[in-house]
């Protein structure tokens, strides 16, 4: 009896697995189910990972004209930078003392490319270029130049494969990202505010890779971020008066400017990017910033009335056609890499369960 119960576990019609997929292995074998579960868990991330990068999109989307309106009622750069990283450190404080083990595992040097590239120094460099071009500007040079400099220190340091796919859709952002330059390009301090976006791409790519180096969950290296900005930064900003200026800011607008750029911009951003970084790679999650322009024309011409030109939405669309053939290039290849990998495994699983049962049941006969 006990033999014909293993042959019947052994035989297709046998196996309890089947009711769960064609790709679900025996479930006699935990260690088997437990496989291929990874498996399965592996080729969804990708997925989970283009949310993340497309969640962090809508919210740096809206950060230009958040900014540019803050810029408007009065609140400078400095005093944006510091509602930023004053209100968010404040806030992970309690968590970052948590994670104090695994911040203290990471080299000093990663701490400090993440604390520059994403933190109050990144926001003093972009908000000054917003000040001194247009937001638009800002938009397509930094976004556009983003993944080419993740590119480059991602395949010296990290030493990351490039397809050609990521290759085409770099040279498409590029092209998009001229042309909303061209656009938007306006005499006088434009040629300034473009160096600042420029620097401030380079420095965002700097994060980028530090954080895949420093293998931090996405709000460990947040609260990093955000403290960080809060220990060095905050006290230089009081010491400048820069208090004084927010009393006399109006109420609503210091309101608005300090749930965006604190618990959206600071935390919600920097969450949602290390989080599509952790599942897609630095390289790939860089190509999602690059729907940003498209998004902050949309977000622009809504909320502050602005009008794009013919120019500028067609360099928006290459931006986001540019994004859209590498991710979808990384989604072929992975997905061909992953269905083969969950089928190879499945036939060593099986073939080690009929072993495994006909070795059982030659000794109970």
């Amino acid at each position: 009896m006990f033999k014909n119960h293993i042959n019947t576990l052994s035989t297709p019609g046998g196996n309890p697995a089947t009711h769960l997929g064609a790709s679900a292995p025996s479930c006699t074998d935990p260690s088997a189910f437990l496989i291929w579960m990874k498996s399965a868990a592996g080729l969804s991330n990708y997925t989970s990972g283009y949310l993340w990068g497309l969640g962090a999109a809508l919210i740096w989307s809206g950060w230009w004209s958040v900014t540019r309106i803050g810029m408007a009622d009065g609140l400078p750069a400095a005093d944006l930078a510091a509602l930023r990283f004053g209100i968010s450190g404040l806030l992970l404080l309690p968590f970052a003392w948590r994670e104090r083990q695994a911040i203290r595992r990471v080299a000093a040097r990663h701490l400090f490319f993440m604390a520059v590239g994403a933190g109050a120094p990144y926001a003093l460099v972009a908000g000054t270029g917003v000040k001194l071009a247009s937001a638009a500007t800002g938009g397509a040079i930094t976004v556009g130049l983003l993944p080419v400099f993740t590119l480059m220190l991602s395949v010296l340091i990290l030493h990351e494969r490039v397809t050609r796919a990521l290759i085409a859709g770099i040279t498409c952002i590029l092209i998009g990202a001229a042309c909303v330059a061209v656009a938007a390009w306006d005499a006088g301090n434009a040629t300034f505010g473009l160096a600042y976006f420029v620097t401030g791409a380079l420095m965002w790519a700097g994060y980028t890779v530090a954080l895949r180096r420093s293998g931090l969950r996405p709000l460990t290296a947040t609260a990093v971020v955000c403290i960080a900005s809060l220990a060095i930064y905050t006290p230089v900003w009081l010491v400048t008066g820069g208090s004084l200026r927010l009393f006399a800011a109006a109420p609503a607008d210091l309101l608005m400017q300090s749930l965006y750029q604190s618990l959206l911009s600071a935390i919600g951003a920097l969450y949602c990017f290390g989080r599509a970084v952790g599942q897609l790679g630095t390289t790939r999650a860089s190509v999602f910033a690059a729907i940003v322009p498209a998004f902050s024309v949309i977000i622009a011409a809504v909320v502050i009335h602005e009008r794009p030109g013919a120019v500028e939405i067609c360099g928006a669309a290459l931006l986001s056609a540019g994004a859209i053939i590498a991710v979808r290039g990384h989604t072929q290849s992975t997905g061909f890499r992953g269905k083969s990998l969950l089928l190879f495994q499945r036939r060593n699983i099986q073939d080690e369960n009929y072993r495994h049962a006909a070795s059982e049941a030659n000794s109970g006969g």
